[in-house]
């Protein structure tokens, strides 16, 4: 049975495909687009609309070829208000550009246009026509951006190295620096926001994580995947006292890791109001809570029938708010005091494919940033008490 969520459709830009970034800042949920130059849009709680964006990549409009631009797993809340964005563009995981008319699921996605009133995609506007002749030289890399929201203030950190764009980050308020990796390349970066710098750290390894995570000691988590035969996923750990990345040899999981709709490793982490660290795989849809002490997870079942965990949360009673399975995600709740792990279901049964790639608890209410989809949906999904 489906949870009734209601769906908030950003119909107003043609080039706003999805949502791909989500953070709460008082009554407004910023919701970072996969689009074009106005990528980042807020959304007011209280009156359930959205209102207008901001032009934060303005440069889009200046490329010799079309490529959209993306906020993805990448903005965060400095304490002085201030948003932290990461850029990142529209490309598979080995940094080549989408070509939509060899995309399965476009037929899936005109659909979901269809229904929300919207007009078919003109796949002209969003993306290279023939990537035979795709120009890669002036991919000049990712910038790193701070916007207040109070003075419409956008200032430049950095950008990360050419030919890569920032597929995740995450922000630490405490230190006013940001950690993420890049699409194209997986290298890892550290951006420091007061001195306006970002530092590479070099290659990961191939992808193996959609997000980081950032302990409440300081130390950034990730993973790596080795090159040997077996593919192991392994630990990754970013400590700032010591100032460089480290690639572990422990392992968090010892089967091999293919992809899953072209994810792989860690989908998201949780790091609970406890300290403890909740981790949601993405091949496995299994959940975990991870020691970063002795650098071993515990299983805590199945999140996501089908693969992928894209969201935790916590509630206003420390429960972890997960979605998971694929391609009809469901909400579910696991109370780490009873150990229960409860399956709401889906969000809706209007749609054949339904999941997420940001989100944010606010009041008994869960919103969800609705990925792939060729629409920009904003989901409000009230939790059973």
């Amino acid at each position: 049975m489906a949870l009734n969520g209601i769906e908030h459709v950003y119909g107003s830009d043609e080039q706003a495909l999805s949502i791909t970034s989500l953070v709460q800042r008082g009554k407004t949920l910023w919701c970072g687009l996969t689009g074009g130059r106005r990528c980042l849009v807020p959304f007011d709680i209280a009156t359930k609309q959205f209102a207008p964006p901001v032009d934060i990549f303005p440069w889009i409009d200046d490329r010799p070829q079309i490529v959209l631009g993306k906020i993805h797993n990448s903005l965060g809340l400095l304490d002085d208000g201030r948003l932290v964005i990461g850029e990142g563009i529209l490309t598979n995981w080995d940094g080549i550009p989408f070509n939509f008319r060899d995309d399965p699921h476009t037929t899936v996605t005109d659909r979901r246009r269809t229904a929300a009133g919207l007009a078919p995609r003109e796949l002209d506007k969003l993306q290279p026509c023939n990537l035979q002749s795709f120009d890669m030289r002036w991919l000049g890399g990712g910038k790193i951006l701070t916007y207040d929201p109070e003075t419409h203030r956008i200032d430049e950190i950095g950008k990360v190295q050419r030919f890569n764009y920032v597929h995740s980050m995450v922000v630490d308020p405490k230190t006013a620096r940001a950690y993420g990796h890049t699409i194209g390349d997986c290298h890892f970066f550290v951006a420091d926001i007061n001195a306006r710098t970002v530092e590479d750290h070099g290659k990961i390894s191939r992808f193996a994580f959609h997000n980081l995570t950032i302990a409440p000691d300081g130390v950034v988590w990730g993973a790596w995947i080795d090159s040997d035969c077996q593919e192991k996923l392994r630990v990754l750990r970013y400590d700032p006292a010591r100032g460089y990345l480290e690639r572990l040899s422990v392992t968090y999981l010892d089967d091999p890791v293919p992809r899953h709709h072209g994810n792989v490793g860690i989908d998201q982490w949780l790091v609970h109001s406890s300290g403890d660290i909740y981790v949601g795989m993405a091949v496995t849809g299994t959940l975990y809570k991870f020691d970063p002490n002795e650098l071993q997870l515990t299983e805590i079942g199945i999140a996501g029938e089908g693969g992928r965990v894209t969201t935790l949360d916590e509630d206003d009673s420390g429960r972890v708010l997960f979605t998971g399975g694929f391609p009809l995600m469901h909400v579910g709740r696991y109370d780490p005091q009873s150990r229960k792990l409860e399956d709401f279901g889906p969000i809706t049964d209007k749609y054949e494919q339904v999941y997420f790639h940001g989100s944010a608890y606010s009041d008994g209410v869960l919103y969800l940033a609705e990925t792939d989809a060729g629409v920009a949906t904003l989901w409000e999904v009230p939790i059973p008490a």
